[in-house]
């Protein structure tokens, strides 16, 4: 059976086809092949490499969180392997994040930046790994990490093989560091690459009624997910949730929810201040990370009184309780002590409360954090019921610093009192704990 590769890739990416540079940086909307042709890319060249030059390179596969590969990169890869009717020729187990190549040995493996150790000392029983897949690059948020990875394929490999780090992803905001580093100064190593759905041949006419849509309803959203360009990093955060915020008003009618998230956010007043703004958000999460919803928000001003946070956190959790009867997890952060959070597991020990759980709240990257929401907002999967109007606010009037992001170099979010921002640390604790499963439910 014969198999014409250009039959199965289409148009426009003859020249990423095609490089060897050291490294290969895409950015596109959705919807544009990039990771279908980058899985073929590698399945074919892998095999190639091996009957053409009698060579065996492999591939390491990197995203954000490691459990995320599996319905993300490693389906890409299965995808193309059938696609190129070869399946009787690869090993894919189900439980190991592997597959082998079985006519050579050669390997491509998974792994995550949420496990760094995992990526010390990378090596292969057979071939010499070379090549490189970051897929959603964008996630990558520290350079650090990424001179860490790029360091780690370094030493000869035998003709005709190369070195190669390939990373694709939607550009969400302009300040990331790579768009300075890749796209704005590329040097002889680098090949940098746009891409949008028009160059995606495979799409039907309802494909692409989505994006025609979206330009006229949303062309910010356009900009990005359509056509591939960079998002803004100045002015309002959440432009997309900004313009059209009904979008992501819902109440949950008819959903089984596995559990509530609840981010606590402590004021930082004192007796004798009123500074600060102490913050409770409840989100709901419904089967196998599909939606969130927004369900409650409680908050106070004012002195920062333990008993009083105790009580009122223990009242807030309760009245979730009776109304959903789910288990509830509480997120709770506190720079200086871990002596609120002791006392609240304490209360509601002495209460017998069961089935809900205090832990101390999981923060991450700020702009992470701020990610993940875009994300979920832009999914629609980030839903807000009638019952939060404060929560609402704040998204509606995040901002960007620009004049703060422009010397570091890195988006960073306004935060000189003009904007509720405890409100959306809130809910960003709430969620971080579970960004891989969230976003890997929206593949």
């Amino acid at each position: 059976m014969n198999i014409y590769i250009k039959q199965l890739t289409g148009a426009g990416y003859e020249s990423f086809w095609n490089c060897t540079r050291r490294y290969r940086v895409v950015k596109g909307g959705r919807m544009s092949k990039k990771s279908k042709t980058c899985a073929l890319w590698y399945v074919y060249h892998i095999m190639k490499f091996y009957h053409v030059f009698g060579v065996k390179p492999c591939l390491l596969v990197i995203r954000k969180y490691l459990n995320t590969h599996r319905t993300s990169t490693r389906a890409d890869l299965q995808w193309a392997i059938d696609k190129l009717k070869v399946n009787h020729l690869w090993q894919i187990p189900k439980a190991e994040l592997t597959l082998t190549y079985k006519p050579s040995g050669q390997q491509i493996i998974f792994r995550g930046l949420d496990e760094p150790d995992s990526l010390t000392s990378i090596s292969v029983p057979v071939g010499f790994l070379c090549w490189c897949f970051i897929e959603e690059f964008y996630q990558i948020s520290n350079e650090l990490d990424f001179d860490k990875l790029d360091l780690s394929f370094r030493g000869e490999v035998p003709y005709p093989m190369y070195k190669q780090l390939t990373g694709i992803m939607n550009p969400w905001n302009d300040l990331w560091w790579g768009k300075a580093r890749f796209f704005d100064n590329p040097d002889n190593n680098t090949f940098i690459d746009t891409t949008n759905y028009t160059c995606n041949e495979f799409l039907d006419n309802s494909d692409r009624d989505i994006f025609e849509k979206m330009k006229i309803n949303n062309p910010r959203r356009y900009k990005i997910e359509g056509l591939g360009q960079w998002g803004n990093s100045e002015g309002l955060i959440y432009i997309d949730f900004s313009e059209n915020p009904e979008r992501n008003y819902k109440e949950p009618e008819n959903e089984k929810f596995m559990f509530i998230t609840c981010g606590l956010d402590y004021g930082s007043g004192t007796q004798d201040s009123k500074l600060g703004k102490t913050v409770l958000s409840a989100a709901a999460i419904t089967e196998n990370f599909q939606k969130v919803y927004i369900i409650a928000e409680s908050y106070f001003n004012g002195h920062f009184l333990p008993e009083r946070i105790v009580k009122w956190s223990i009242d807030f959790l309760i009245k979730l309780k009776e109304k959903y009867g789910t288990s509830i997890i509480l997120e709770a952060e506190y720079a200086s002590s871990t002596m609120l959070n002791n006392a609240l597991i304490l209360a509601l020990k002495e209460k017998n409360i069961e089935g809900i759980e205090v832990r101390p709240a999981y923060k991450g990257s700020i702009l992470d954090r701020i990610d993940l929401c875009q994300i979920l907002l832009a999914e629609q999967r980030l839903l807000f019921t009638q019952n939060v109007p404060y929560t609402k606010a704040a998204f509606n009037t995040a901002l960007w610093d620009s004049k703060k992001g422009k010397i570091k170099g890195v988006p960073i979010r306004l935060d000189n009192g003009s904007t509720d921002i405890d409100i959306l640390d809130a809910v960003e604790y709430s969620l971080t704990r579970y960004a891989n499963y969230l976003l890997a439910a929206g593949k």
